[in-house]
């Protein structure tokens, strides 16, 4: 089943189930592939579709860091539970140790990419979306550090 579909699916057992915060959290999702597939003029591939969630996601992320900066602790709580319900969706990722080792594996075979951002890049072609971005140059710069 298409991720598209699996939402739409989750919002009508949300709407049965009477779960208003994740009833929401789907429609807000849904909107954004909406507007995707508006500009693209065509129905929403599943990569696609991965790039919109992953965006959402980050979203939600960045808005976390904020209200917890400035003690918000029930937005923050509620914004773990979107961050949750998002990624339900989106295919599993890899841990931060799983990252970690393939990062040391590859600088091992290719010592040349002594930078972060070169590293970076060389293992993100390797690995996809396996990994978020930002995590993934965390690691390679404390790879590279040592």
């Amino acid at each position: 089943m298409s991720i598209v579909a699996s939402i739409q699916h989750a919002i009508k057992d949300a709407m049965k189930s009477k779960s208003h915060a994740r009833l929401e959290c789907l429609r807000m999702v849904k909107a954004a592939l909406l507007l995707k597939e508006k500009e693209t003029g065509s129905e929403v591939a599943e990569p696609d579709a991965i790039a919109v969630l992953r965006g959402e996601v980050r979203k939600r992320q960045q808005s976390l860091e904020i209200f917890r900066q400035h003690d918000r602790q029930d937005e923050a709580a509620a914004t773990e539970c979107e961050i949750a319900v998002i990624e339900e969706f989106l295919p599993r990722q890899l841990s931060a140790s799983e990252l970690e080792a393939r990062v040391r594996a590859h600088y091992a075979a290719h010592p040349e990419l002594n930078h972060a951002g070169k590293l970076t890049g060389a293992i993100k072609k390797e690995i996809g979306d396996l990994a978020d971005g930002k995590m993934l140059n965390d690691i390679c710069r404390k790879v590279i550090e040592g």
